[in-house]
């Protein structure tokens, strides 16, 4: 890697959710209120004013997809962090290994 800074996507959220709230178990009710109006909207906008109320069987599939997405990418923030931190211990140990070398093996 090059040593970029990257940006955490499990930290993103959507304009309308409230910022600064540090974990995603305290996100979870505001990102699915924000979900349920954001798909209701789509689906009313796509087919027709009241079709939301009328199938919210629709509804509820763009919610779970909401929510599988928003897993995914939870998930691949956290991968990216615990990569990131096994990175600098291996460079950290690597580096301690070798300046402990010659006291060890002379």
């Amino acid at each position: 890697m090059d040593g970029a800074e990257r940006p955490d996507p499990s930290r993103a959220a959507a304009p309308s959710l409230p910022d600064g709230l540090p974990e995603p178990e305290a996100r979870a009710p505001a990102a699915a209120a924000h979900w349920l109006r954001a798909s209701a909207a789509a689906v009313d906008e796509t087919f027709g004013a009241g079709h939301a109320a009328r199938h919210p069987e629709l509804v509820a599939a763009m919610i779970q997809a909401c929510a599988i997405e928003t897993a995914v990418d939870e998930g691949r923030g956290t991968s990216a962090r615990v990569l990131d931190t096994l990175r600098s211990l291996s460079r950290e140990t690597n580096a301690t290994i070798l300046k402990l070398k010659p006291k060890l093996f002379g």
